[in-house]
């Protein structure tokens, strides 16, 4: 054999260039506040033409793509054909939009990069400390713990999750929801959004242990429809 030395190749992420990248950063920023300013100009939607479509259709590359030739893709292929809901006159439904300072909040904590599990850092300080002040304006008392989520439909699912666990009777992180005694399930306004549907799919107890109640002409859940069901369900847990 041979005797030989090895060769070690370094790998980074970094950009070649810093200064380049800044430029470029600048010109990413500088197109976004364009986007934003003049949405109002713009239609709220339009059709994309085939040759656009055809694009998304394309193979994946072999090789790596020039940051420029992406960011142009993006801005010929992307930005003018949104769903919409960014544009004053979108009124279809609510959808937030969010804000351009809220982009740039993005944009920090990306590149902060913190994990926020556990950890003795600042990003995690200051994700408790949101959480506490949210405590406070809703009336929570101090003992009171939560977390932020990505939307409600996850602030939904982890609710209807802890709601699962706590009133399954058993260690169902432990024994899991084959094991839960009696069937659970929950009553909701037939106003309902669908993600509690799909949360109690996504839970193991399936979309049939919602049980939805009628709203009144003011679009607000029947108290005494409620209190119906659900004496209706105790005799019939006490029978059974």
């Amino acid at each position: 054999m041979k005797s030989g030395t090895s060769t070690t190749i370094e790998e980074t992420l970094d950009p070649d260039d810093w200064k380049e990248m800044a430029s470029f950063a600048h010109k990413v920023v500088d197109g976004a506040v364009e986007h934003i300013r003049n949405v109002r100009n713009r239609p709220v939607w339009q059709d994309m033409p085939d040759e656009v479509r055809q694009s998304y259709k394309v193979p994946f590359p072999n090789d790596p793509q020039p940051l420029e030739k992406i960011y142009r893709d993006l801005d010929e292929n992307l930005f003018p054909y949104p769903m919409g809901n960014i544009n004053p006159k979108f009124w279809m439904w609510y959808m937030g939009a969010g804000s351009f300072t809220g982009a740039l909040g993005d944009f920090l904590a990306a590149i902060e990069g913190s994990n926020l599990g556990g950890g003795n850092n600042a990003a995690a300080l200051m994700d408790n400390q949101v959480v506490n002040w949210l405590k406070g304006m809703l009336g929570f008392p101090e003992t009171a713990s939560g977390t932020l989520v990505s939307g409600g439909t996850i602030a939904n699912t982890i609710g209807l999750t802890i709601a699962r666990n706590v009133m399954s009777g058993i260690d169902i992180r432990t024994d899991g929801v084959a094991a839960i005694p009696q069937p659970l399930c929950y009553y909701a306004s037939d106003q309902v959004h669908s993600c509690h549907q799909k949360a109690l799919e996504q839970i193991g107890l399936g979309n049939k242990a919602l049980r939805k109640v009628p709203s009144d002409s003011s679009f607000c859940m029947d108290i005494d429809a409620l209190k119906r069901r659900i004496a209706k369900r105790v005799v019939a847990r006490l029978v059974s």
